[in-house]
């Protein structure tokens, strides 16, 4: 029996027309209790917007969570360019906006999966391919994105450290609404509920207004890894998992797509 080991890394831009990154934009990072704000879900490469809408029909887990429960996201709507919801913020403190996706299946032909593989640095599968004689074979994926975002909600609590029971995560170790530019944030990557090891992130943030992008580093053992904080304003951290696949019947390679959008205030 052929062992599954896993294969981590984070996105770096277009890959051979796979997927894009899903994350979720509110319209505010920062609102009182009892506000109605809009989600958007931009889904696309660059920073702080994407090119496409997710479809409706794909979406599950629509839900705000905070200190005074959950509620389902109204309102969600698909448009020409991005997806839209609305929630309003139950009570005070942190919440944490979630989304995931139904998974998709992609099918590439052999020479744009490779380019995939090589341009996402997954030489795990790329060399598992070369020595499983498959080099030559179409690729055949399924993937599917799990997306959180938080929102300080007029008081800090540690609603931020929550698991909301996806496959892929990241989690923050600290309340990333306390931090400022030059600070660093501690998160844990897990995956099945285990610790993400040797997982490559990506960070993306605003600077002079247009958005910038960068590779922290990899999770250790546990999971970890310390994001380097280098402006005020909106942030994504993204990472992917991809692993052979449980269902070969559909795919060869199931790949996990985590996301998480937080805002950073200004100097003191």
């Amino acid at each position: 029996m052929i062992p599954r080991p896993l294969f981590l890394l984070a996105c770096l831009g277009p890959a051979a027309g796979l997927a894009h990154v899903l994350y979720l934009m509110p319209e505010r990072f920062v609102a009182e209790p009892g506000a109605v704000l809009q989600i958007r879900f931009e889904n696309g490469d660059d920073f702080p917007e994407g090119v496409a809408p997710v479809r409706v029909e794909r979406l599950r887990s629509l839900r705000l969570i905070s200190a005074a429960g959950e509620v389902p996201l109204a309102n969600v709507v698909a448009g020409s360019r991005r997806t839209t919801a609305e929630v309003r913020l139950p009570g005070a403190g942190t919440a944490i906006v979630t989304a995931q996706t139904l998974p998709n299946f992609i099918e590439l032909p052999p020479e744009q999966f490779r380019a995939y593989l090589e341009h996402e640095h997954l030489t795990g599968p790329l060399a598992w391919r070369e020595r499983a004689g498959e080099a030559a074979k179409p690729g055949r994926e399924l993937y599917s994105k799990y997306v959180k975002a938080l929102i300080h909600g007029g008081r800090p609590d540690q609603t931020y450290r929550r698991t909301v029971g996806f496959i892929v995560e990241f989690v923050p170790e600290a309340d990333p609404f306390a931090l400022r530019p030059g600070d660093q944030l501690p998160v844990q990557l897990l995956f099945r509920g285990r610790p993400a090891a040797d997982a490559a992130v990506q960070v993306a943030w605003l600077e002079n207004g247009k958005g910038r992008q960068a590779f922290v580093g990899r999770t250790d053992a546990e999971g970890r890894l310390r994001v380097p904080i280098r402006a005020s304003g909106p942030h994504r951290l993204h990472a992917i998992v991809m692993e052979r696949s449980r269902q070969p019947e559909k795919a060869d390679w199931e790949s996990f797509w985590a996301s998480l959008t937080f805002e950073v205030p200004g100097a003191h």
